[in-house]
């Protein structure tokens, strides 16, 4: 099952206080749309035509939405925000893992060692041999101590 297939009853758009809170939603697989210069009526509009979830801190912005989806995320802990959300809307068995990038949330896609070499650092190079690439933004992303880290941090979730 493709990342899309697996999670588009789940597609989010956040608010510009919850930054932290869409990378992590992406680093689990969401579909989650979030920028700095979204307004109130962009986050609206947007959440009706694409079906999103609006997810905000932001008890104005809930009441202009009327029928649109949404949730008031009430910690300010990116941490608990996520646990928050997991349990509202059920995610735990929905996750997909390190699917999309945590920054423009396209999916990503694997891509073969030898075709971005010369970007890596000698040791990731040296010791890495899996890698994937996001094809917006062209960022890459690999299993070393950070995903490990990442893993740990989202295991009571999941």
């Amino acid at each position: 099952m493709k990342p899309d297939e697996k999670n588009t009853a789940f597609r989010f758009i956040l608010d510009v206080h919850l930054g932290r809170l869409a990378k992590y939603l992406r680093l689990c697989g969401f579909d989650t749309l979030f920028s700095t210069f979204f307004e109130d009526r962009e986050i609206i509009v947007t959440a009706r035509l694409e079906n999103r979830i609006i997810l905000t801190r932001d008890r104005l912005l809930l009441k202009a939405a009327g029928d649109a989806e949404g949730y008031l995320v009430k910690s300010q802990y990116h941490n608990e925000q996520l646990r928050e959300v997991f349990e509202r809307y059920r995610l735990k068995n929905h996750v997909d893992l390190f699917s999309r990038c945590i920054s423009c949330n396209s999916i990503l896609e694997e891509v073969k060692k030898e075709e971005i070499a010369e970007r890596l650092l000698a040791d990731t190079r040296r010791y890495f041999s899996s890698f994937k690439r996001c094809p917006q933004c062209d960022r890459i992303y690999w299993e070393g101590s950070h995903y490990d880290n990442m893993k740990k941090s989202l295991a009571p979730l999941l």
